[in-house]
Formats: C-alpha cells, sequence, structure tokens
C-alpha cells in the first residue's frame, strides 16, 4: 500500500453519537443561502521582460507563482502589504522608476491581464511620443500615449542592449534610462500611511558607490503597522515615515558584458533611527557590504537547479515582510546581519540539485536557517541527516504532459508568511526519489504539479525523521470529489455554527487523506445542491457547496457534487463523479472544531462544530496509469470522517458495498465486500482488455452519517500479464 501511512490504519471506534431530525416537522424556511463558488482558477501572465509566470491560488489564501523551468534569469519575489505578488526580473530591477512596478503585480495581472497587456507611456515635457522596442502606440494626447506590448522579445533586447552598454562604459546598471516612464494602464498608485509624517532620502549605492534604481524594503520595526513597503528608488528618492526604528534591505544585480544577470547581492541596514528632526534624513543602503557566497555541499552527486535565498523581517508581534531571491545557478551574496534586538530576521536558504542523468530520477532539497545572517555562508548536510521520500506519480494513459513535485521546508516563520514550494517537472508517470535536507526543519510541504491541466494537489506538511524512507502516492487513482482528514490550518467545509450549516465537497483529491486538488487552467463543470429533510434550499451550477441559515433544530442535510472534467485535456479516467453527503445535523452536539483551521459557518458567539461528514480513500490494485492487467480485481477501501487535527465524528463505520458497471452506469453488479470498522476489500472479476468499468460506493455510521460515490471510468483494463 502506497500512501503516507505505516502499515494498516486502525478504524476508529469510539463513544456513539446518535443524531437525527424529525420527519413529522414541517420544513422550516430558509433565511439566507450562500454559494461557494469554486476557487479562482490559474492564469498564465506575461511580464514585459517575456517571461510567464503562471499565479494560482495558495491553499493558504496566498497567491503562489510557478516560473518556467529552469528559470530564465534570477528573480525579486515579495508580498506586498495588501497581498498582492510581485515578481521582478533582475535584468528589469535597475529600469525600476521608469518601468512601473505594477507591471510585475502578478496577482494583478491575473485577474486583469488581456491578451496584449495595455502600457500608458509617458514621455519628457516637451517631447513627443517616440516609438518604443516592442511597443505599440495606439493613440496619444501631449506628451503621453497609450498602446500595448507587441514584443516582449524586442523590448528585453533592448534593456539588455541598455544594461551592456552600461557596462561597458563603466556606468551603474540602469544609466541608459528608458526614454519614458512606462506604466500598467489603469494600475492603482501606491497610498502613503496615515501618520506624522518625516522625510527619508533613500539611496542605493552599488560596488562602486554610484547611485542605482531597485527595490528598498523598509519597515518600521517598532510596528510594522505604521510603515510597511516595498519602495521603487530611482537614484535617490525620498518618501514620507512616521518616525521610529526601521530596518531596510535591497537585493542589487551584476551584469556581465551582454546585459545578463551573473550575480545577485541583498544587503542589509539595521537599526536606522528617524527621530523628530526638520531635516532631511538620508537612508543608504550599500551593495559594497554583501559580500558573503551562498554555497551549499550536497551530500550526493547532483547539478544544482535551485538556490533561493528568503529573507523574513518581522517586528515584535510576529508582522512584517518576506523576500525570496531565486535563481538556478546565478551565484548569491548577502550582508552578513547580527541577530536583531528588536523583531526578528529569519534567513532561510533553499537549494535544490537534480541527478545528473534524467534516468535515475532522484534530487535533492536542502535548506539552512539562521537568526541574522552569519558571516559563514558556506552549508551542507550530511548523508545520514537525509530523509528519503520515494514520490509515486500516477497518471492517466491520456496525459502524455510532465509532472512536478514541488517541496518546500516549514518553520514557525514560514508558516506566518504562507507556504510555499518549488519543483522542476519530469516525466510522468513514474517514481521520483527526493532526499529531503533535516538540518534546518524536519517538515516539509510537498505538492504535486500536473503539467497538462496545471492541476494542483495539495498536502498537509509533514514530519520527516533522518534516515527514514516514506512512500507518498501522488493522483493514484480511482480519483474522485470529497472530504479529507487534514492537521494543518485548512477551512472547514462540513461546519456549524449558531443557525448556519455550511457544506460543501471539494471537487477531486486522490487516496491520501490530506490530499485535494486545486484545478487550474482547466476548471471541470459543477453543480451542487443541498437538501434539508428532503426539501431542496440550494441548486447552483459552478458552485461545489453552499452556506445556510436554518433553525436550531435537528435534521439531516443531503449534499450533491457533480463533477464532469470530460473537457479537461489528459482525462480519459474519472471524468464523471458524484458524490452524496448525508448528515445529521444537531445543534447541541458534534465536535468542536480546534485552532489553527477556519469555519466557513462563522458566528463568533458560538462554537463552531464538526459535521460527521464521511470520506472514502481507495486503494486500487493497479499500475501507476491506474491500469489493471489482473483478471481478478481488488480495490482497498478506508472510510472514515472528514477531521481537523483529529477532531471530528468517531461515529463506528457501520457497512460499505461496491458496484461494478461496464456500460456507463446503465447497470450495476455488486463485489464482493470483505471487512469491518471502516477497513474494507472489495473483489470482482476485470471485463475484457480495453474496458474502463465505472463504480459506485456506499458506506454509513451508526451515527446516521452517509456518503455515495459514483466514478464513471475509475480505472482501464490492460492485457492480461502472461
Amino acid at each position: 500500500m502506497g500512501g503516507r501511512v505505516s502499515g494498516r490504519r486502525r478504524a476508529l471506534v469510539s463513544a456513539v453519537l446518535v443524531l437525527g431530525g424529525s420527519a413529522l416537522l414541517p420544513p422550516p424556511a430558509v433565511a439566507e443561502t450562500v454559494p461557494f463558488a469554486a476557487a479562482p482558477r490559474a492564469r498564465e501572465v506575461t511580464l514585459v521582460t517575456g517571461d510567464r509566470v503562471t499565479v494560482f491560488p495558495g491553499p493558504n489564501g496566498a497567491t503562489n507563482y510557478a516560473l518556467s523551468s529552469p528559470p530564465r534569469t534570477a528573480f525579486q519575489s515579495y508580498q506586498a502589504d495588501g497581498g498582492d505578488r510581485y515578481v521582478i526580473p533582475s535584468d528589469a530591477v535597475p529600469f525600476l522608476g521608469k518601468l512601473d512596478k505594477a507591471l510585475f503585480d502578478v496577482t494583478a495581472l491575473a485577474r486583469t491581464q488581456p491578451g496584449n497587456t495595455p502600457l500608458e507611456v509617458t514621455f519628457p515635457a516637451g517631447a513627443a511620443p517616440a516609438v518604443l522596442p516592442g511597443i505599440t502606440l495606439t493613440s496619444s494626447a501631449g506628451n503621453t500615449a497609450t498602446g500595448y506590448l507587441a514584443s516582449a522579445a524586442e523590448f528585453t533586447a533592448d534593456l539588455h542592449r541598455r544594461l551592456a552598454d552600461d557596462a561597458s562604459a563603466g556606468r551603474p546598471a540602469g544609466s541608459s534610462a528608458l526614454p519614458a516612464t512606462i506604466r500598467l494602464a489603469g494600475a492603482p498608485r501606491e497610498q502613503q500611511p496615515r501618520y506624522p509624517m518625516k522625510i527619508l532620502e533613500l539611496r542605493l549605492a552599488d560596488l562602486r558607490g554610484r547611485s542605482v534604481n531597485g527595490i528598498v524594503s523598509l519597515i518600521n520595526t517598532d510596528s510594522s503597522a505604521k510603515l510597511l513597503r516595498h519602495v521603487d528608488v530611482d537614484g535617490v528618492t525620498r518618501i514620507a515615515v512616521p518616525e521610529g526604528r526601521y530596518a531596510a534591505s535591497a537585493t542589487f544585480s551584476d551584469f556581465d558584458s551582454t546585459g545578463s544577470v551573473v550575480a545577485t547581492r541583498t544587503s542589509w541596514l539595521e537599526g536606522f533611527v528617524v527621530g523628530d528632526s526638520p531635516d532631511v534624513q538620508t537612508l543608504t543602503v550599500e551593495e559594497k557590504y554583501a559580500t558573503a557566497e551562498v554555497k551549499v555541499a550536497a551530500p550526493k552527486s547532483t547539478t544544482q537547479d535551485l538556490l533561493t535565498a528568503n529573507f523574513f523581517r518581522e517586528d515584535s508581534a510576529g508582522r512584517g515582510f518576506a523576500i525570496g531571491i531565486a535563481g538556478s545557478r546565478t551565484k548569491q551574496y548577502v550582508r552578513p546581519v547580527a541577530k536583531p534586538d528588536q523583531g526578528l530576521l529569519h534567513y532561510v536558504v533553499q537549494w535544490g540539485g537534480k541527478a545528473p542523468k534524467p534516468e535515475d530520477r532522484y534530487r535533492v532539497d536542502l535548506s539552512f536557517a539562521t537568526e541574522g545572517i552569519s558571516e559563514n555562508q558556506s552549508f551542507s548536510t550530511e548523508d545520514s541527516e537525509l530523509a528519503t521520500v520515494r514520490d509515486r506519480m500516477y497518471a492517466d494513459p491520456a496525459d502524455k504532459m510532465p509532472v512536478a513535485i514541488d517541496s518546500g521546508p516549514v518553520d514557525p516563520v514560514i508558516q506566518r508568511h504562507g507556504l510555499g514550494a518549488s519543483g522542476f517537472f519530469v516525466p510522468a508517470p513514474g517514481v521520483l526519489t527526493d532526499y529531503l535536507g533535516t538540518s534546518h526543519t524536519k517538515e516539509w510541504v510537498q505538492y504535486e504539479q500536473k503539467g497538462s491541466s496545471y492541476q494542483l494537489m495539495t498536502a498537509d506538511p509533514h514530519p520527516y525523521r533522518p534516515g527514514s524512507t516514506t512512500t507518498v502516492d501522488w493522483s493514484r487513482g480511482p480519483l474522485s470529489a470529497g472530504l479529507g482528514q487534514w492537521r494543518r490550518d485548512r477551512q472547514c467545509e462540513a461546519c456549524y455554527s449558531g443557525g448556519t450549516v455550511s457544506v460543501a465537497i471539494p471537487e477531486l483529491r486522490d487516496s491520501v487523506p490530506d490530499h485535494t486538488a486545486i484545478p487550474l487552467f482547466y476548471a471541470p463543470r459543477l453543480h451542487f445542491s443541498l437538501y434539508r429533510d428532503e426539501q431542496q434550499v440550494f441548486d447552483q451550477d459552478g458552485a461545489y457547496g453552499a452556506s445556510v441559515e436554518v433553525p436550531k433544530t435537528r435534521a439531516t442535510f443531503r449534499g450533491v457534487l457533480d463533477v464532469d472534467r470530460t473537457a479537461d485535456p489528459g482525462v480519459s479516467q474519472a471524468g464523471k463523479l458524484r458524490t452524496e453527503l448525508t448528515l445529521q445535523y444537531d445543534p447541541a452536539a458534534g465536535a468542536a472544531l480546534p485552532n489553527p483551521h477556519r469555519c466557513r459557518a462563522s458566528d463568533p458567539a458560538q462554537p463552531c462544530r464538526i459535521l460527521g461528514a464521511l470520506t472514502v480513500d481507495y486503494r486500487l490494485d493497479s499500475d501507476l496509469s491506474t491500469t489493471s492487467s489482473s483478471p481478478v480485481q481488488v480495490l482497498e477501501l478506508h472510510v472514515g470522517h472528514a477531521s481537523y487535527s483529529g477532531a471530528g465524528s468517531h461515529s463506528p463505520i457501520t457497512s460499505a458495498t461496491v458496484s461494478v458497471s461496464v456500460d456507463n452506469g446503465a447497470t450495476w453488479q455488486p463485489a464482493q465486500v470483505f471487512g469491518l470498522f471502516g477497513e474494507y476489500a472489495a473483489v470482482w472479476r476485470n471485463p475484457p482488455a480495453g474496458t474502463s468499468p465505472s463504480l459506485k460506493v456506499t458506506a454509513r455510521d451508526l451515527a446516521g452519517n452517509a456518503i455515495t460515490q459514483t466514478i464513471s471510468n475509475a480505472y482501464t483494463v490492460g492485457k492480461a500479464e502472461r
């Protein structure tokens, strides 16, 4: 058996809670019903530099992104105080000020970007609009023109020519300034904080002390609520800030004679005080102090394909910013900084390397962390400190695209800023062995990205012991809809609080209890219905759940979700899914939802309680393409309840049935089912090769909760083994 488990799971048997509604009561009126629309889908946005960035919602509510593999150059990334994610190529940073930072706000671009990026181009006063490489102008008024990005390649080639000219002439990068200011049309401008202000002059100095353009990340360490900004610095920039103590950082890029980035250098300034003075105060971040090169030695033979330096600067309340500098082979340097006496500076290096030969199918992912930035930036780990994870990647026979297993280290500081992971695509189906370092943290989060539909299979972070070996199944079929069991921050999809009941059924999951898929580019068609004592209270396309206000009396709810994936590319199995959940509701009973999980049915005056939603985990005897060549088919079932950090119903499971159809559900034949208390095995004879049987599974518990799942074309029957 695969999955993230050791041995067989034990059935959950505990005190029995019997809930029930009365059919004699008249159906109550519904005060309000709120649908749960499917999560926002991913968008691929194109930056003005031509770099493609896939933007998708993270499981923690933040904006996640994926760069092309491997990335073209080094990138700076941060999430602004308003929540938007910025991803800025290092070769564009010297031109900020002339290039509006909104051009790199991938969150906003994913919401609004049409086929051509709309631009507003402002020339110097008195100058007429002129042709710019890669930009087509469509209208003009005075010195301002509107247009769109016609060729990112031409635009970026012009940036590189300017950088190369600067390098050849010994000038600071970006001295060959763009002849106009280029903004994203309609982008809002940054707002100043509302506090009594002092004027602060910001300056960036390169290795030779010359003023250069870039971004200064600035935080008031007394309280980030007073000021937390990422400021474009065009040579020298003045801004208004409140009095107090500040920390500032900036990342500089070094360019070769072709205009390509060869190194990044991140420098810091700590303990800067803006006092009660009428004079302008100057804060200078200097590149020359970023002299410590980040180097990582792996305990196995690898070729480096990832080096990311992450900086987390917080005030004493744990609020602040996170900055990531990512690249593949670009050298990175940092300025050593002592551990601050106010708040924290948490520094995490993530390194990745792939096997020298692709057919070896292994990689090494390491992470290292310090408080403050130490003088010694040479990191290594011992082979004995590695944990081995065998990622078994299942793939639909119709899906020929590669798959990425993304891995990211986890610690409390990282969790406060949202979990992220990095990975690279490999052919699937197949097994990828990932050696994870445990010297910084023994917890890693892993996701699976599908290259075809950009489906993201998310999972909880998990601890890994040094020297251990763990097998994890990804996208193991038959795929289904439904709830799971989670131990980290999740939104409860089947809960009630006060007079509000929320029932939702995630639209796709695999065989591992904490795996839930987020379909990205290609959204399956959804339809959700909700019934209370068999009276329909909600029915809508495009929704996967709903919240409904009801009287505080016992009742039976039934949620029905239909998922149609048949139009999605790479799908020949589990094309249509139907899940029916029967839930007993008693406003005076139910397990309380523990922290840090969040309640959809939130009434601050009432505790949030978990409904007894049943879950089914499948273990089909098949290969990695969910294809079976055995004459006799075996399907293992684990039936349990939706749970959050172990909290949820523990009503004993009383029954399970399995039926098989070879005519798309026109007729059904029962399978033999053996087992008790949630652990079952079903057996039936496989039909001829080339068919794709459908499955219908039902299960019940002692409290009256039930689940019925129908999965069309659940698996494929292959040629019999010889």
